[in-house]
């Protein structure tokens, strides 16, 4: 009869494990999920603000157009017919017109256009043309020495054969002053005060000096430059304060997701707890730092916008950090993270060429950052575990 040989138990491997999440980490992924819930809503704010900014910038741009068809628009000059040479010089004097708090760059210029025509026939006429000719104040020509008359259509009469015709034009306008090369070989000098002119045209000149508010360029043109229609100058004001403000929407998402986390941090530091309303009161701050910005430096200027909108902002955000963390080393070092990034978005804005590579550096310095502070977050391991 044979005995039955008792098994030896095998081992019991579970497959199920316990899922369920502790309170606390209940309590983060909830947080964070009203987080990034907040984070698609104030998307609206923005947007509105965005398109506020736009409609400004489009109001500002009709002032604009009214101020220059009272004044002057852009102006294009040129000589016909077409000369042997000729040599141009222009001075012009800048200055800022304003309507409500509405601006545009005008300007007054002193024009002498000196040119040499060879072998002319009887009764040739000469045309001065120009794009608005509202913006003449005065015209005067010089042929050989002598002074010749200026009719209505800006027409003079020039005399047979071989001639040197010296034009002297004071021209109002607005923007942009062109000149149309009108000879075999054209010389163009321009002058002036204003710091950040644009050089524009189908040519850019050969020499360029911009210092202490003044600028001078000049461009020579010679006979194989048959494609160039047009040189010259635009009194542009470079990145005014809607399209800079334009620019900061780029970074307002990130810089929002930058305060949300800087918040976060902040909690995990102190231990305290920060309820998900206090969050998301908090972060209206940043939003309303837009329209602010928008409000004031339509008055004082960008710059200055900036600065007195991010100082306010950073206030109230320290200062509400300082009511809910109940300590005032904390809140202090909220604000000054906050006003960090502030600066930061105000150096990229002002880099202009440089800001993508800039801005790029920034977030890689930041990630680097993040990674090297969690990365020990999920270090244990448990001794007793099994593949």
């Amino acid at each position: 009869m044979e005995e039955n040989t008792p098994q030896a138990p095998q081992p019991q491997v579970s497959l199920s494990a316990d899922t369920d999440f502790s309170p606390q980490t209940k309590r983060w992924l909830g947080k964070i999920a009203i987080i990034l819930i907040a984070l698609v809503l104030f998307q609206i704010p923005l947007y509105m603000v965005r398109k506020l900014n736009g409609k400004r910038q489009s109001q500002a741009l009709a002032v604009q157009y009214e101020i220059a068809d009272s004044w002057g628009k852009e102006q294009t000059v040129q000589l016909s017919p077409k000369a042997f040479s000729e040599n141009i010089s222009a001075e012009i004097t800048p200055e800022i017109r304003y309507r409500g708090i509405y601006q545009a760059a005008v300007y007054t210029a002193k024009i002498k256009i000196t040119s040499e025509y060879r072998d002319l026939p009887s009764g040739t006429t000469g045309t001065i043309n120009i794009s608005d000719i509202k913006g003449i104040i005065d015209a005067q020509a010089v042929i050989n020495g002598k002074d010749t008359k200026i009719d209505n259509d800006l027409k003079f009469a020039l005399p047979q054969g071989d001639s040197k015709c010296e034009i002297l034009l004071t021209l109002r306008g607005c923007g942009k002053l062109l000149f149309a090369p009108g000879a075999q070989t054209s010389s163009i000098a321009i002058t002036g005060n204003w710091e950040s002119p644009g050089f524009t045209g189908d040519i850019l000149p050969e020499t360029r000096e911009i210092s202490a508010g003044k600028f001078s360029a000049k461009w020579n043109i010679g006979k194989f430059n048959t494609n160039v229609q047009h040189a010259g100058v635009d009194l542009c004001i470079t990145a005014g304060s809607y399209q800079q403000l334009e620019r900061c929407f780029t970074y307002a998402t990130f810089f929002l997701i930058v305060f949300f986390f800087t918040l976060l941090a902040a909690e995990l530091i102190t231990k305290i707890y920060i309820h998900a309303v206090q969050y998301v009161v908090a972060a209206g701050a940043p939003v309303l730092f837009y329209l602010m910005t928008l409000a004031f430096s339509e008055r004082a200027g960008f710059t200055a916008g900036y600065i007195i909108s991010a100082a306010v902002i950073v206030t109230m955000v320290t200062m509400y950090a300082r009511m809910f963390l109940r300590r005032t080393l904390p809140a202090l070092a909220v604000g000054t993270i906050f006003a960090a990034s502030y600066l930061l978005n105000f150096i990229i804005l002002r880099m202009e060429d440089l800001a993508l590579i800039s801005g790029t550096i920034v977030l890689a310095i930041i990630l680097a950052t993040v990674m090297i502070l969690t990365g020990k977050l999920n270090c244990k391991t448990s001794d007793d575990s099994t593949l």
